[in-house]
């Protein structure tokens, strides 16, 4: 591989790994960057000796040269790598990702049923990693429409908005930038000309292509006006929950929205 940021994708077989791998590898082509797949055996789960130990290994080597040998297949050209990892699965691949790569996880979670999964890889994924991480669900690209970005706050409000209108352009979508703030907080917000919204609204204005940007304050919770508008949507843009680079626990409204995930949900890290 090259030292340049990659696209790190976890691949286990399933139809949220597959949804995963065929993100990974539309976007990697794209940016012209690297893509990795990695698996991960975890010696400590039902692993009754060094044979078996074996055998689990030898099934995912199979498993990462068959998912390589389909995307070289569909996307020549695509510098694709391969490694097997022994570990925690998300801690491993999370130390794997450096700061400049996106990782990238399947999830099986595709509704809103609040706080049903509290131990989902996803949100592990979002709190463990360094990095950009993309949170891809098993659902059909085909029929979706339109690219979502949640502005929270000023320090991240640019970045979200850039990157944000930069996914937007290259699919040939509108993005729209939410808000959400408490009902009595609209009216000063509306007039705030430095408010996240108006920072996220200038930054993505900056990027050449996007075909429309809408500005939308809500106040309804962050995390249901999130969800509710990306339920159509092909991606939903939002920041990390922390700022830093100390680990910390996840905010609520990603928290919900990665739970709930109804669309691809793009964790930038500033």
């Amino acid at each position: 591989m090259t030292g340049t940021a990659r696209y790190v994708v976890a691949v286990d077989g399933s139809a949220p790994s597959e949804a995963a791998l065929a993100w990974a590898a539309r976007h990697a082509r794209r940016d012209g960057a690297p893509l990795l797949l990695v698996h991960v055996v975890d010696p400590e789960q039902n692993m009754s000796g060094l044979e078996e130990l074996d055998a689990v290994e030898s099934a995912g080597e199979g498993l990462l040269r068959e998912a390589a040998a389909r995307v070289r297949t569909a996307r020549p050209g695509l510098e694709v790598a391969t490694e097997l990892l022994s570990g925690v699965p998300v801690w491993s691949v999370a130390d794997l990702a450096t700061g400049e790569d996106t990782l990238v996880v399947g999830t099986g979670k595709t509704g809103y049923v609040s706080g049903r999964m509290l131990g989902s890889r996803s949100v592990q994924f979002a709190l463990a990693a360094r990095c950009t991480v993309a949170v891809v669900p098993a659902v059909d690209p085909r029929f979706r429409e339109g690219v979502v970005a949640g502005i929270d706050r000023v320090e991240t409000a640019a970045e979200l908005g850039r990157r944000a209108a930069r996914e937007a352009a290259d699919r040939g979508m509108r993005l729209t930038l939410i808000h959400a703030v408490p009902s009595e907080a609209v009216h000063a917000a509306r007039g705030d000309a430095e408010s996240p919204l108006v920072i996220a609204a200038d930054a993505a204005r900056g990027i050449e292509g996007v075909l429309e940007i809408r500005s939308r304050l809500s106040t309804r919770p962050p995390a249901e006006a999130l969800l509710d508008a990306s339920r159509g949507a092909a991606l939903l843009v939002v920041g990390p929950g922390w700022i830093g680079d100390v680990r910390s626990p996840l905010g609520t409204t990603l928290h919900a929205v990665l739970l709930n995930a109804n669309a691809p949900v793009l964790v930038v890290r500033p």
